[in-house]
């Protein structure tokens, strides 16, 4: 696996773009914890960094925190952005 940052991926149940994003970082060997995002611990922890989101998923690299807009920018996964944001390229 690759000698990455600690990633952290809030999740909710039913969601196509929660599994393409675990998908990418399983296929690229990035290790990753996955959260419930429904739970009241991830929500507090997310609005503790002022992270205020209506939909799934979000990723967490250490301290930055990426959003559904950040991870599927034009509505569609690209993973050269996404490989460039867990890397801090």
């Amino acid at each position: 696996m690759k000698d990455s940052p600690q990633l952290i991926v809030y999740t909710l149940e039913h969601c196509p773009n929660c599994e393409l994003l675990k998908s990418f970082l399983k296929t690229g060997g990035y290790p990753f914890v996955e959260r419930d995002l429904s739970s009241a611990e991830s929500l507090t922890e997310l609005r503790v960094n002022g992270v205020f989101v209506n939909e799934a998923p979000v990723l967490q690299k250490s301290e930055d925190f990426f959003t559904s807009a950040d991870l599927f920018p034009a509505g569609k996964l690209d993973n050269d952005h996404l490989s460039q944001l867990i890397v801090g390229e």
